[in-house]
């Protein structure tokens, strides 16, 4: 069966996209490795993640959304260290691991803080998950709490967002097109940016771009970056993003290593690491860290392929965020 990695627009053709069996129908394939529509297909597992556009005035906060589908009865694999997330799973159910911990039941409508370690998951299927990356200027805004307490772990969306969660939920699970599912997360994100607090866009512009500018950020940069002092860095990345900007740089420079690797895997360790890391050691440690696992596994193309499929995300939306694509 083909894993398909779909990238589209809510203005998509949606005249073949009813339900067929409890599933959205997929577009008609062609022989080119696209689909009619234009989207990309990757043989693999019996997987689809398909990538989404949200409206415009929620760019500088949400980065994309995507849709999950797997009619497999059971599902483990590994998730990258990543940004905030909102996930609505309105088929199957699932737990994760965060850095190898014990297991965390993830509610329906989960609001996953950011992470700096990676996050093994064990689902039930059919499963599918409609979600959407938030960006720190995302999070300021629509969450507003101290990103920090938050970070790796998954909280009930209700808490935050209260009953508008539950009615998203059941507005998605009762759509008949991703044109409808895409509605549904927009008017999710409009509703409760209208009670949005104002987000420090000055720093968040400038921390993602010293985060995507080089393939190892230095922490001094940022400090020249925004002429404040590194104690006040610290609060705010702490606040907005969820780790010490020390922390961040090891989580970027890491997640642009595994990019080049999950794209090139025959080029070895060395082209991967691009000279950001003192020795294979050191980049072994912090690849098992944020992608969960060593270099060797994650070059192995049998594995993993949640992942990879992430990686296949630079392929996706003209509008989805640099800092986003890199990694």
């Amino acid at each position: 069966m083909d894993c398909q990695i779909l990238v589209a627009s809510p203005r998509a053709p949606k005249s073949r996209r009813e339900r067929q069996g409890g599933r959205l129908r997929h577009p008609p394939q062609e022989q080119d490795g696209r689909d009619a529509w234009g989207w990309w297909r990757v043989k693999g597992p019996p997987f689809s993640l398909r990538y989404f556009s949200p409206a415009a005035p929620l760019r500088d906060w949400v980065s994309s959304y995507y849709v999950f589908e797997t009619d497999l009865p059971v599902i483990a694999d590994t998730l990258r260290a990543e940004l905030p997330q909102v996930r609505f799973m309105f088929a199957g159910g699932g737990t994760y691991s965060y850095g190898g911990g014990p297991p965390v039941r993830v509610p329906r409508a989960a609001l996953c803080g950011p992470t700096t370690v990676a996050v093994h998951f064990e689902a039930t299927g059919p499963l599918r998950i409609v979600g959407a990356g938030l960006l720190p200027a995302g999070w300021a805004a629509l969450v507003g709490a101290g990103a920090s307490g938050f970070a790796d772990s998954v909280a009930d969306l209700e808490d935050v967002a209260g009953l508008m969660a539950r009615r998203t939920l059941d507005r998605m699970g009762e759509s008949r097109s991703y044109r409808e599912i895409v509605a549904a997360a927009d008017a999710f994100f409009l509703l409760l940016s209208m009670q949005a607090r104002l987000p420090p866009l000055w720093f968040t512009r400038a921390a993602d771009e010293w985060l995507a500018a080089s393939v190892n950020p230095k922490v001094d940069e940022l400090v020249a970056l925004t002429g404040m002092s590194a104690r006040q860095i610290e609060r705010l990345a702490l606040r907005v993003y969820g780790a010490s900007p020390k922390m961040l740089a090891r989580k970027y420079r890491t997640l642009q290593a595994a990019v080049r690797l999950g794209l090139n895997p025959d080029a070895g360790w060395e082209a991967a690491a691009a000279g950001a890391f003192y020795d294979q050691s050191h980049f072994i440690r912090d690849f098992r860290q944020f992608v969960g696992m060593t270099p060797t596994q994650f070059a192995d193309r049998d594995t993993p392929w949640i992942t990879r499929l992430t990686i296949a995300k630079r392929q996706g939306p003209a509008t989805m965020p640099k800092l986003t694509r890199l990694t």
